[in-house]
């Protein structure tokens, strides 16, 4: 079942399929689904929605899934593994099929309309891609996301800015001219850009920040404002977030004697186990250990 406000997954004109499973997030105007689906023999379903899909598959046991245009006429490939990505149009048929051998297979699922993309890219959307169905796409940057994306639908506990600015980075790769990413990823911010984005962050640094603010005070798309920071600062807006919030805390603890929940708390984690998987991500040790070393 879901964990979040977002439309139930419907499964479309299934064959073959046991049971199926998934949990739900939304970012950025796109909603993503966790889905494992049980299956016997061989089994197909219809991704086809009334909005875009990109569907990324992510591990299949047994046998091998692939997207096909019909149901009996197999993709050409040359590799049949897991970790491939499709996008289907909207009210395009595609099919997702698996052969007799697979029981299971899971996959991200994300629906959104053109809008979204759009607002996300802005003058960095090709538009001619959003037409065309993408079969069996293998890249490993969409399939990282992708994985990332999937874990942050089934435990609600990062910032909303770390699912949006995954998402964001995988439908870039996707929408994005190979042209446009390389000339992006040379060019930082402004340094008006990074001052104001820095000042608003310290502003809001107990707030759920969103990409879309931030991108907004720098006058950028998200998807620019995203890898421009990254550029200019050496870490994520999420990343650069998260470790201000550790000084903060450490500062907290170490010279105010606060305890770890209250520090917690007031450096704007969720809560105290949210706080000590950050902390031991980027220090490589537990906020009780630290402190330890620290008085």
């Amino acid at each position: 079942m879901s964990v979040s406000k977002v439309p139930p997954l419907e499964i479309r004109s299934p064959h073959g399929i046991t049971d199926f499973s998934f949990r739900s997030r939304e970012w950025n105007g796109v909603i993503a689904y966790h889905v494992t689906t049980h299956l016997a023999g061989r089994s197909w379903q219809n991704f086809s929605t009334n909005q875009a899909t990109v569907a990324v598959v992510l591990e299949q046991v047994d046998g091998y899934g692939e997207p096909r245009t019909r149901i009996n006429n197999p993709t050409p490939r040359n590799r049949y593994d897991a970790g491939h990505a499709s996008f289907i149009p909207p009210s395009v048929d595609v099919w997702g099929y698996a052969d007799a051998s697979t029981s299971t297979v899971r996959d991200l699922r994300m629906r959104f309309d053109y809008r979204v993309i759009e607002r996300l890219l802005a003058e960095e959307f090709d538009r001619k891609k959003w037409n065309e169905p993408l079969l069996l796409l293998y890249d490993d940057r969409i399939t990282q996301c992708a994985e990332l994306l999937a874990t942050e639908c089934d435990a609600d506990g990062e910032s909303p800015l770390y699912g949006e600015s995954l998402m964001t980075a995988l439908l870039a790769v996707l929408f994005t001219s190979p042209q446009t990413r390389e000339k992006a990823v040379q060019s930082g911010l402004a340094r008006w850009q990074l001052r104001r984005a820095v000042e608003y962050i310290e502003a809001n640094f107990l707030e759920d920040i969103r990409l879309a603010e931030l991108a907004g005070v720098a006058g950028l798309s998200p998807s620019h404002f995203a890898r421009a920071f990254k550029v200019s600062m050496g870490l994520t807006p999420h990343r650069w977030l998260v470790e201000q919030r550790i000084h903060r805390a450490k500062r907290l603890m170490a010279k105010n004697g606060k305890t770890i929940s209250v520090a917690a708390h007031l450096a704007g984690f969720a809560n105290q186990s949210h706080f000590t998987k950050a902390f031991r991500r980027v220090t490589g040790t537990t906020p009780g250990l630290w402190l330890r070393d620290a008085v």
